[in-house]
């Protein structure tokens, strides 16, 4: 996969993570047409306090804030989780998925988010939705769909049930059309 590093502005984040990464959170922008690379950019110009470690999209995935430090990507005054926090999770955002999640970008996030649960030893269990963690409606197209949020849970199987790079192929065509 390719992975472009735009550095996020230090002031949108946290300093260095003091435990182990036992989360991943997976959010949307709420973006029509914005792209990974464009939301790195974002990042790194504005003082927004606010971050995600990555940002993907059907073309590739931007790391924006260094894994070694906290995004600010799920902090609440209430949460609904008890223990996934921004200190022990790391945040990928999802672009272009204002109101559905294309498959390019869905599949190019399964892979993704494999490779951090495969690095970190996440379990599938430990792969949640902002709004598992704090109830806000993100990404909203699987939290009012939730079989869409099963889909993509199940994307995250080993690797006999993971898309072939054939198979994204062809969903990227699909979804280009």
């Amino acid at each position: 996969m390719t992975l472009e590093t735009i550095p996020c502005r230090p002031e949108n984040y946290g300093g260095p993570r003091t435990g182990p990464v036992s989360y991943l959170v997976v959010h949307y922008t709420a973006g029509n047409g914005d792209t990974a690379r464009a939301n790195g950019l974002y990042f790194a110009r504005s003082a927004v306090a606010a971050s995600a470690h990555y940002f993907v999209d059907g073309g590739g995935a931007v790391a924006s804030v260094p894994e070694t430090h906290v995004a600010w990507h799920c902090g609440a005054d209430r949460y609904r989780h008890p223990e996934c926090r921004n200190g022990n999770s790391i945040g990928v955002e999802m672009c272009d998925s204002a109101g559905a999640v294309p498959a390019a970008t869905k599949a190019r996030t399964a892979a993704f988010v494999r490779e951090l649960m495969e690095r970190y030893g996440v379990p599938r269990e430990n792969v949640l939705r902002h709004y598992d963690v704090t109830g806000k409606r993100c990404p909203a197209p699987w939290v009012d769909k939730p079989g869409e949020w099963t889909e993509f849970k199940d994307m995250l199987e080993d690797d006999d049930d993971m898309l072939t790079q054939e198979q994204f192929n062809m969903m990227l065509e699909v979804a280009l059309k």
